[in-house]
């Protein structure tokens, strides 16, 4: 397996199939064919562009060979190309891209907030520290791009996890960078993750910030979703566009670890009343940060035959009373063999006054109270000598 094959079926792994795009060639007239990035994840308003170069050095490499190539292919030519597909994403209003799935899309550059250029390289063992220390490389026109060993993005992803967290991160290793950039140098990556985890951003970087990566527990299964996203294409029922499940997915694709913690509290919690068929109010919760809200529907058996207008009044509802311009919501039914049928719905359009909701909420609100709570990010243990 190639690198460009590592490095696609490792962003497929942890940013899936839906968003990671490996085929990347486009036609900007029809007699003229270019490559656009070796990979791009492409996640809403995210967007990662990289470019990979691998070293297969003769058995009489030396130090100066080694520093030759990365001079020429990765501050060079991969910089290069990361600059070329920028200006290809500006100048061109339609570049269809075909995703892991096999479904195409036109990425729309008007929709990014965030844009990550990351050049990802494996270097021989005779490569210079000096070279190796080069965590980045500033371009007039690209900005900050992103300099990482294949085996440090390995660990960083290994770390991180979710999508959501590798962009935030890689916004706070730029920030490193541009404020601290002869300390950031003279680190492992290893350090600027752990300074990540600490959420302390106002201070040098240091070495002793690798504590916090060695400490971490990640506590995976009480707020891995990716079970569900996975299954997600494989188990939809109904007619609608094979990609309509996509704006559902990507929004839990967003969540970082303990927004996640707390849909999947939820989804549990709305599985067990279903299965004991225990009335109880919908659970819910919403997501300032990106704008959604998420509604969960425990439905008993005498309310299983309205289910789709309950699912999509409450998910309605819960958009309208928490004014958000976005909202999923779940109802869970349990099925004789031991599985659930499970429905959802998503809701999308600019918030704007219903009286007649209005009147409903305060005449009749089928929703608990809804308080804020800051949600700690990582959860850290003791390390064992």
């Amino acid at each position: 397996m190639s690198f460009e094959e590592d490095i696609a079926k490792l962003n497929q792994y942890y940013f899936f199939r839906e968003f990671t795009f490996s085929k990347n060639t486009f036609r900007p007239t029809p007699t003229e064919e270019v490559e656009l990035a070796d990979n791009v994840i492409w996640l809403d308003d995210i967007l990662n562009i990289y470019q990979l170069k691998e070293r297969q050095a003769p058995s009489n490499t030396s130090p100066d060979k080694e520093q030759r190539w990365f001079e020429q292919k990765v501050l060079g030519k991969a910089t290069r190309q990361i600059r070329d597909t920028l200006n290809y994403l500006k100048n061109h209003k339609d570049i269809y891209l075909q995703n892991h799935r096999g479904h195409a899309f036109n990425v729309t550059v008007s929709s990014l907030e965030s844009v990550h250029k990351l050049v990802l390289y494996k270097a021989h063992e005779a490569l210079p520290e000096s070279c190796r220390k080069q965590k980045h490389y500033r371009s007039q026109t690209a900005g900050l791009i992103h300099l990482i060993p294949a085996d440090d993005y390995l660990g960083t992803l290994r770390t991180l996890l979710t999508p959501a967290e590798v962009s935030d991160y890689l916004a706070f290793r730029e920030k490193l960078i541009t404020n601290w950039e002869e300390d950031v140098l003279n680190l492992p990556e290893q350090a600027l993750v752990g300074q990540y985890l600490s959420g302390i951003s106002n201070e040098k970087p240091k070495f002793v910030f690798v504590e916090y990566l060695r400490k971490l527990q990640h506590r995976a299964d009480e707020w891995d979703m990716t079970g569900v996203i996975n299954v997600f294409p494989e188990r939809v029922t109904t007619d609608n566009v094979s990609t309509d499940y996509y704006y559902i997915v990507k929004e839990i694709a967003k969540l970082m670890r303990n927004e996640l913690r707390e849909l999947k509290t939820r989804f549990q919690l709305s599985m067990e009343k279903a299965s004991a068929n225990e009335f109880v109010l919908p659970y819910r919760m919403a997501i300032p940060r990106t704008g959604c809200g998420f509604v969960f529907i425990p439905l008993t058996d005498d309310f299983i035959e309205h289910r789709l207008q309950f699912l999509q009044n409450f998910t309605y509802a819960h958009k309208y009373d928490q004014r958000l311009p976005k909202c999923i919501g779940v109802s869970f039914a349990p099925e004789e063999d031991g599985w659930y049928s499970v429905e959802w719905c998503y809701i999308e359009c600019p918030w704007q006054e219903d009286p007649e909701m209005e009147n409903r909420l305060r005449q009749n609100n089928p929703f608990g109270e809804v308080r804020a709570v800051e949600l700690s990010q990582y959860t850290f243990g003791s390390v064992e000598e």
